[in-house]
């Protein structure tokens, strides 16, 4: 088992990787269509967790790294691991498909993920090439022993010049079948250390009221803002509240 950050190959060749690292306070641009992100969709169940995680992020040269604790949450991961930079169009595919996989599998398992319906594989597939594309999207993947991609998350940064020190985790997946294997404390602890040695401060994230992410995310020291009722809308037509968490991660 192991977690390490997504990179894919740019078009035209080369390693397509997170940006360098900005010095403290500069802004970044925008997106295409606007000045920032817009608003949150729902988020998933946290599953489990790897016994050894990555070390620095490509392109982010300021990756601490320590080790992770399975009874203890919000210890901080350790002994780094080999990261694999994907390097040919057929990886990407690949990588592509499972991260379809693992989004489809929790969407019919009930997780809020931002859909109503089962998304198809084409559906899911064009969704993830999009939110890769996205430079204010980080991802980190967790990937069992034949190398299939089983559970994911991601960190949105912040574009607007006045939110340059915060972010939002989103997409925590992990398939079903992967679950009980620590991958979600883990892919938290990763992005939790790619936050701080990025000097950002303050994280945020939210997930459905009374679900099972709920008392992980408090059990791993995340701090409850409050809840938000009729939130995002479930099979069925039904509407689910959201609960808000934020994480504060030390002064700039």
């Amino acid at each position: 088992m192991r977690i390490e950050p997504l990179t894919f190959p740019a078009p035209g060749g080369g390693a397509l990787v997170s940006p360098p690292t900005r010095a403290a306070g500069a802004a970044r641009t925008g997106r295409p269509g606007g000045p920032g992100r817009q608003g949150r969709s729902g988020r998933p169940l946290p599953g489990p967790v790897p016994d050894r995680l990555p070390g620095p992020v490509p392109g982010r040269p300021r990756t601490a790294s320590a080790t992770a604790s399975a009874t203890a949450p919000a210890a901080q991961p350790a002994a780094p691991a080999a990261l694999s930079l994907l390097d040919s169009l057929a990886a990407r595919t690949a990588d592509l498909a499972h991260l379809a996989n693992v989004l489809i599998d929790c969407v019919r398992g009930g997780a809020s993920v931002g859909w109503v319906e089962v998304p198809t594989q084409q559906a899911a597939t064009a969704w993830w090439s999009a939110f890769l594309a996205d430079p204010d999207h980080r991802t980190w993947v967790g990937r069992d022993d034949s190398g299939r991609i089983v559970a994911t998350a991601s960190l949105a940064l912040t574009s607007t010049p006045n939110g340059t020190h915060r972010a939002e985790v989103v997409k925590l997946l992990v398939h079903r079948r992967a679950r009980g294997n620590r991958f979600a404390p883990g892919l938290m602890a990763t992005i939790e250390r790619f936050a701080k040695a990025e000097r950002l401060s303050l994280l945020t994230l939210d997930t459905e009221t009374g679900s099972l992410a709920e008392s992980l995310y408090r059990r791993w020291g995340w701090s409850e803002v409050g809840a938000i009722p009729g939130f995002a809308k479930v099979a069925g037509g039904a509407l689910v509240s959201t609960t808000i968490f934020y994480k504060q991660l030390g002064a700039r």
